[in-house]
């Protein structure tokens, strides 16, 4: 699997790094265990997560960094691996109050570090935007911790095109590492009518000319677009169809079916599945890109690495 740096920060990733929603919860525990073996073992050493992960569903708060802190301890690994978490979400049961202030900020923070069992990240993100908090305040807060020794780099998820090209912007005349993005992206679409979450950022054509313009380096999620490339089917007379869930909820429509047909053809020409295909394509950006792919079982693990070999 290849591995690149973030240009100027130091730290290194892998062009595919794990996703970890869910862990500790609907992916126990010992699943989880496995999921990461494998993706270490393939070459892999980028561990996205975030402190609110999984705390949208009954019992223990921060399952998925506990998980990852007991796996790291068993393992040793930790030294090896880039470690990425987001903080400053709002809270889940009133979500229209944001979580930015530096109090809160540090607290979600040094949270994820006890969770984690460490006593720093690789990368960490602020995991929503609030637009009436100046860019430059955010920013010097995470500096801060940068400069603490508790962050080697830091990033900005879900923030629009506008937004990021303002922290561009400071951090370039600051003569600081550009901070790289995190957003919405992968090759099948979300049909905007049945959007689920406004404060998501989704890939568009100003975003990717800002990426192709500044070349930041972009960590793309959902980037297997919930498994439409490999849950998608053909009856006998050619109707497409998908089972109920969410994946046929956002990503079932006519211009989807219409990219899996043209990828289809492809991949049987290269001798690989759809779905790979469709995670190499994204790879192939004009700028720097890693995929965070999550897994539920060791076959979407296969699946997702097959993209990288």
């Amino acid at each position: 699997m290849r591995i690149f740096e973030i240009p100027g920060t130091g730290v290194k990733t892998s062009e595919i790094c794990i996703g970890t929603d869910y862990y500790g919860k609907t992916i126990p525990e010992t699943d989880a265990f496995r999921l990461l073996d494998m993706f270490r073992d393939a070459g892999g050493i980028t561990v996205d997560t975030a402190h609110v992960y999984a705390d949208y569903l009954p019992g223990e708060k921060h399952s998925s960094e506990k998980t990852i802190g007991k796996w790291l301890k068993s393992r040793g690994c930790r030294d090896g691996l880039t470690i990425s978490t987001k903080g400053g979400f709002p809270d889940i049961d009133n979500r229209s109050v944001s979580r930015l202030s530096r109090e809160e900020i540090r607290s979600d923070l040094f949270g994820s570090l006890e969770c984690l069992g460490t006593d720093y990240v690789d990368i960490y993100w602020l995991h929503r935007d609030d637009e009436r908090i100046p860019v430059r305040e955010l920013l010097e807060i995470l500096k801060e911790l940068r400069q603490e020794g508790y962050v080697r780099c830091y990033g900005l998820s879900n923030y629009s095109p506008a937004r990021m090209r303002e922290a561009v912007d400071i951090e370039k005349k600051a003569g600081r590492s550009l901070p790289p993005a995190q957003i919405k992206w992968g090759l099948a679409l979300t049909s905007k009518e049945k959007e689920y979450d406004s404060t998501l950022q989704e890939m568009n054509d100003e975003y990717y000319e800002l990426l192709e313009e500044t070349g930041i380096t972009l960590f793309a999620y959902a980037s297997q677009a919930k498994g439409f490339f490999s849950k998608l089917r053909f009856k006998e007379d050619g109707t497409p169809f998908m089972e109920p869930g969410k994946c046929r909820d956002r990503y079932f429509c006519e211009d989807n079916i219409k990219l899996y047909r043209s990828l289809e053809t492809e991949a049987k020409q290269k001798g690989i599945r759809t779905a790979a295909l469709a995670m190499k394509k994204m790879l192939e950006a004009p700028f720097p890109v890693a995929l965070i792919a999550g897994s539920r079982t060791e076959e979407q693990m296969r699946l997702t690495l097959e993209a990288a070999e």
